[in-house]
């Protein structure tokens, strides 16, 4: 027996299909009700639903026909519940019809949800045997398809509608089983951009709500996670990065992207990347990165215009690989190379690996892109090119530690240009410290770790004009700001810092701080020497109230057994005891807690080195010139609008203190 599958999802041209009949009464739906079918278990509690649920909460459309139709993550049938609402993914249960007798060669039907073979789908039971005709296809749009069950004419049939599944993708959506003379037609091969997603970038929207971050990068509208492509061309900065544009929730992953003098100050742009179709599978754009094509190696430069060249990972069922697009404007406009096809096939360790570097090895000559392939253990493979087109696989480096958007600099040892060094990190900012030669890596330092907190995903960019590595990650996790303070967006990128080896006691270490552009943004600066701070004084009551601010204060505790900051919103307290740094933040449900914001804070010297980055919703931290490194959110809903340094039980030796105050980068 043959499928045939029409994925409707605005890609082309649906023909008609002529003769279609019921199955049998409520085949469709369409009496609100489950007359016809037998429901077991939780799963199909509350169906069918009525409406297109998954457009009402800013997700693909569900391409339902008629008014009722069945979808086991949704709550709402038109009389109970809201448009759009959910009820996740953890119920189970079978969906079985009457019995019916076959009398047309095709039973053509619409099926979306989770692409869960034997978990999620739908099946026939007729002549004794069970045919499976479909999974989801990791959607909430359904597609239509066809099942030829001409060898199966005048039998009596069941249809059996089932969900097993409890994680990611758990649920089925079906609608509209009818008989058919014809199948719908086999989808088309060619390369289309996904129904929906269009490339405009909010500008009706501005930054200049009051909660709005205003030196960290935020999307004007929607949801944000990953940085992605980020380079120079030679006069602006770009940061591309994972967006929904249709949602402030996560999913539709298309490549944002925003410009920027200084890395600062960033103008958004049209969305870059769009989801496409292409071969018969639909899928999305996920994390990667982006180069200068300084030698055109790809040969599409056009004048002295260098082409950009980006590669991705397309996420499709049933397995992940990566594509490529190149732009000859600048970034203005993108071409996906052979039709958004693998330029490196999926290696088969992972059906998801994902998240491709690149980067140019001067030393050998060549391009090298460094890819996640596999977890337990963590596997990521290096491979080369000479024209970005044609990879070579060059060596795998085995570390339990390694996942995900991987990255790899290189670096001076303590400024020397003659003594240099390679990085590579994962999104978690684990990291080592080695050598490499082009096609492997040598580690010369045991695994480590520098960023805590939200801060993930981060990425460097790449052909910065001055050779520094300066890195931007996404804080992730904290609060969903749409919803909790009433925002157009949701999340928001670090503030962009550099990054440097340096020799320790402990050997070579990584270092992070605020780039020295953030002096751009010093509107007034208020400086403090060799203060003894004493319970009941203040070293911040003769400043205004503070907003956006950058502090920097080296102390001595001495008797102190405390040394509190407040800011409005945020109280950050070194607790000399247990040289500890906590602070007033914020759970991913908005509600107020407690957080530790670094550890294993010793005096050094008998000082302490601290830094804050103080913005609207977030908080980074960095301590000892940038050898700890945190990044975390905060409620602004909190406090009592006080702000303070002070001391708790003793005294402490202010060395040094400077508060500057920052205006917006907007």
């Amino acid at each position: 027996m043959r499928i045939f599958i029409c994925f409707l999802l605005g890609f082309f041209v649906v023909s008609p299909v002529i003769g279609d009949e019921p199955l049998f009464p409520n085949s469709d739906f369409e009496s609100g009700d489950l007359t016809s079918w037998n429901a077991v278990g939780d799963a199909f509690r509350g169906q069918p639903t009525k409406g297109d649920n998954p457009a009402a909460r800013s997700r693909e459309p569900s391409q339902h026909q008629g008014d009722y139709w069945i979808g086991t993550y949704e709550q709402f049938d038109g009389r109970t519940g809201d448009p759009g609402a959910t009820r996740g993914d953890g119920a189970t249960g079978t969906l079985t019809s009457r019995e019916f007798r076959i009398f047309k060669p095709f039973i053509t039907f619409r099926v979306g949800g989770g692409n869960l073979p034997g978990e999620t789908g739908v099946k026939l039971l007729a002549d004794g045997k069970e045919f499976e005709l479909s999974s989801g296809v990791d959607s909430e749009t359904m597609v239509k398809m066809s099942y030829d069950v001409s060898a199966l004419i005048g039998k009596s049939a069941q249809l059996v509608v089932y969900d097993r599944a409890t994680g990611g993708w758990g649920h089925i959506n079906v609608d509209d089983f009818v008989a058919t003379d014809v199948a719908v037609p086999e989808p088309s091969m060619e390369f289309a951009l996904a129904d929906g997603i269009v490339a405009e970038a909010y500008k009706s929207t501005g930054y200049d709500q009051s909660l709005r971050p205003q030196f960290h990068f935020s999307s004007k509208r929607n949801w944000l996670n990953d940085p992605n492509g980020m380079l120079f061309d030679g006069k602006n900065y770009h940061l591309f990065f994972q967006h929904n544009p249709l949602s402030s929730q996560w999913g539709n992953m298309t490549w944002g992207h925003a410009i920027s003098p200084d890395m600062i100050r960033w103008t958004q742009l049209e969305h870059a990347l769009l989801p496409y179709r292409v071969d018969r599978r639909t899928g999305t754009i996920f994390s990667g990165t982006a180069v200068v094509d300084h030698n055109n190696s790809l040969g599409k430069q056009l004048g002295e215009t260098r082409t950009l060249v980006a590669f991705f990972t397309f996420a499709a069922k049933p397995t992940f690989y990566q594509a490529m697009a190149y732009s000859t404007d600048n970034g203005s406009t993108w071409t996906y190379w052979n039709e958004g096809r693998a330029v490196v096939p999926n290696q088969g360790f992972d059906k998801e690996e994902r998240d491709p570097k690149v980067f140019w090895h001067e030393a050998s000559k060549q391009w090298v892109m460094l890819l996640w392939v596999q977890i337990n253990p963590g596997r990521v493979r290096f491979f080369t090119s000479k024209n970005l087109t044609d990879w070579e696989v060059a060596s795998d480096l085995m570390r339990d530690w390694a996942f995900e958007c991987m990255d790899m600099v290189h670096l001076p040892v303590d400024g020397d240009n003659d003594n240099m060094k390679w990085v590579i990190y994962d999104a978690s900012f684990d990291y080592e410290i080695g050598t490499f030669d082009g096609t492997r890596f040598e580690s010369e330092t045991p695994a480590l770790k520098l960023g805590r907190g939200n801060f993930y995903a981060a990425q460097t960019f790449n052909n910065s004009p001055d050779g520094r590595a300066v890195q931007i990650g996404w804080m992730r996790g904290g609060p969903d700001s749409s919803v909790v303070y009433s925002l157009p967006f949701n999340q928001q990128m670090s503030f962009p810092c550099e990054l440097s080896i340096r020799t320790t006691d402990g050997g070579l270490r990584l270092f992070c701080e605020p780039i020295k552009e953030i002096k751009t943004l010093v509107k007034d600066e208020h400086v403090r020497t060799n203060v003894m701070l004493s319970p009941g004084s203040d070293l911040l009551n003769d400043i205004d109230k503070l907003d956006l601010v950058d502090v920097q204060i080296e102390f001595e505790p001495q008797s102190a057994q405390q040394v509190i900051f407040e800011f409005p919103g945020l109280t950050v307290t070194y607790d000399v005891a247990t040289q500890k740094l906590m602070h007033t933040g914020v759970d991913d449900a908005g509600k107020i807690v407690e957080v530790t914001t670094l550890e294993s804070l010793a005096p050094r010297g008998g000082t302490v080195q601290l830094r804050f980055l103080v913005d609207r919703l977030s908080l980074e931290t960095y301590a000892f010139d940038g050898s700890e490194f945190s990044a975390h959110y905060y409620s602004p809903k909190a406090g009592n609008g006080r702000q303070s340094i002070r001391t708790v039980g003793g005294n402490s030796l202010i060395n040094k203190l400077i508060v500057r105050e920052l205006q917006s980068a907007w």
